[in-house]
């Protein structure tokens, strides 16, 4: 039997995002493909546990390299500069201390320092995973974009997590041949209890930023009241634009129906109390939030944007998609499902049927499996021992 393979995953720092949360779920399944993994962090996060219980850090082998303390928001170019000529000669000796086969990054930054290196003399292949619309509104700038489009460029392969967004990066100079689009996942809540009648309780999640739209939500919130809907609206996430959408919730007059209930540690389970998913992001580069509704049997309403409602949602089926900036559309979806339970319970249904179908987490880190081996130019072993022991584990 052949050795497993060894896969180091970096990531800037450990936070409550998608990608930490994909990146987490993907490391505890892959050592059932014969795939030893390490964690390693570049910036070192404040202890948290709750973000700790939500990424299994206790399963998973995690080196931070502490370059530096991460702190939140945009610290500038030079901040980012400074911090990567630190991270590259240490990353540069742990990756000669594990020896990999395959170093997978997720999150630009981490990309940009692994690609950096001279990969030729320490010994090992390339992955990048991008997460995001190349102008979505979190990573704007010239020069962030740029770097994005390098990653990806460079990189032996790359894997991004929608059509949409696969086709965007090999217009960018990405080369196809090397790319495969590999859908993010949600882990499937055992049980989804039947939603019972009551005023409909609609749900959004993700961060307080400008990206994500909330604002727009609130606005067409404020529309469905004046047509006489009944409905709640709860807003799951923390940010920096918490002020002004809190003033916008008084000036609307939507503080009884509206409430920002800020960070959740455990996403699945606030949706399983919700009634109907709306998604009002300007961009995403696949929306997990929309396959971890799906996953909780909830019928979705999107904006179709760019990248990811159009490729999880069956409009009519699974949920609505609504023309991007819509407003009267999405007020009229929302009233659509809100005033219909039948639709509710089919909608969700069917888009729990297809999460499990399409966004499972085994299926994801099965199709991985494949890029890390084929990266590698190594060949899974089909037989003998499939659970393979991470080596400092072993006796």
């Amino acid at each position: 039997m052949g050795r497993p393979l060894r896969l180091l995953a970096v990531l800037p720092t450990l936070a409550p995002g998608g990608a930490e949360v994909q990146m987490a779920e993907l490391l505890r399944g892959l050592p059932d493909h014969g795939i030893e993994c390490e964690l390693v962090t570049l910036l070192s996060s404040r202890p948290d546990e709750d973000l700790a219980r939500r990424l299994h850090l206790s399963e998973l082998r995690h080196t931070d390299l502490a370059v530096a303390e991460h702190l939140p928001g945009n610290q500038g170019l030079r901040h980012a500069l400074t911090n990567l000529r630190r991270a590259r000669p240490r990353l540069a000796a742990h990756i000669r201390a594990a020896r990999p086969d395959v170093v997978y990054t997720r999150l630009w930054y981490a990309g940009v320092v692994v690609g950096s290196l001279n990969r030729r003399r320490l010994g090992f292949r390339h992955v990048a995973n991008e997460e995001n619309a190349l102008d979505n509104l979190d990573d704007r700038g010239r020069v962030k974009r740029l770097l994005r489009r390098w990653v990806v460029a460079q990189a032996d392969r790359w894997v991004a997590p929608t059509r949409g967004l696969h086709d965007e990066l090999v217009r960018g100079g990405a080369r196809a041949a090397r790319g495969r689009v590999i859908h993010n996942a949600t882990p499937l809540p055992e049980r989804v209890a039947a939603r019972v009648d009551r005023v409909p309780r609609l749900a959004a999640m993700g961060r307080l930023v400008p990206a994500k739209g909330f604002d727009r939500l609130l606005d067409a919130a404020a529309a469905l009241r004046d047509r006489g809907v009944p409905f709640t609206l709860e807003i799951a996430g923390e940010g920096p634009e918490r002020a002004a959408l809190e003033r916008q919730i008084v000036a609307l007059g939507l503080g009884d129906r509206v409430r920002l209930v800020g960070y959740v540690a455990s996403p699945l389970a606030f949706l399983l109390e919700q009634d109907v998913f709306v998604l009002s992001s300007r961009s995403e580069g696949f929306a997990n939030v929309l396959a971890e509704a799906m996953a909780c049997g909830l019928p979705a309403v999107a904006y179709d944007i760019a990248y990811g409602p159009n490729e999880l949602i069956l409009p009519g089926h699974t949920g609505l998609l609504v023309p991007d900036g819509d407003q009267a559309g999405m007020t009229d979806a929302l009233a659509a499902l809100a005033t219909d339970p039948e639709r509710r319970r089919a909608f969700g249904a069917a888009g729990r049927a297809r999460a499990e179908a399409q966004f499972s987490v085994a299926g994801m880190t099965a199709q991985f499996a494949e890029v890390f081996f084929q990266a590698a130019g190594l060949t899974p072993d089909r037989g003998g021992e499939r659970n393979v022991r991470n080596y400092w584990e072993r006796a």
